[in-house]
């Protein structure tokens, strides 16, 4: 490489944001706090199952997890779309933790003991733009029932 070549990477890169290692984790939690009020109301086991979902999947430690969905929390309640969090980790996310991230949905779904039809739409629309075929969508389903 020559020298000219590498002195304009240097200057670029310097003026790039840094990556945020958590960007993946933070849209997560968003998509998960979003089906947790789909059915307009904050369930404590529904936000139990978020907790549980977001420390297996990112191995968070106590006070990072309530950072993070902390953030997400807000996040969510600012948001005027999903699309930005789905795409991100459509992106982002091997199809297998995609898959697993929809049984996750389902989980805080099925939490309140009470499957409400707002939640399945949305759940319907999230495997939709996360690339997650229905077949899976619908296997996703079984396996969260049975818990």
């Amino acid at each position: 490489m020559t020298s000219w070549y590498e002195q304009l990477k240097s200057i670029v890169n310097r003026h790039e944001p840094a990556a945020d290692e958590n960007a993946l984790a933070r849209a997560a939690a968003v998509v998960l706090l979003e089906m947790a009020a789909a059915d307009d109301q904050f369930d404590a086991s529904e936000l139990e199952v978020v907790h549980e979902a977001m420390g297996k999947a990112f191995e968070l430690d106590g006070r990072e997890l309530d950072a993070l969905i902390s953030e997400a929390k807000t996040l969510r309640s600012q948001a005027v779309s999903l699309h930005d969090y789905t795409r991100s980790l459509r992106i982002g996310l091997p199809r297998a933790s995609r898959d697993e991230l929809i049984g996750w949905l389902w989980r805080v779904a099925f939490a309140d003991g009470h499957l409400d039809r707002y939640e399945e739409q949305l759940l319907r629309r999230l495997a939709d733009l996360l690339g997650v075929p229905h077949e899976e969508f619908i296997r996703q389903k079984h396996l969260a029932a049975e818990k």
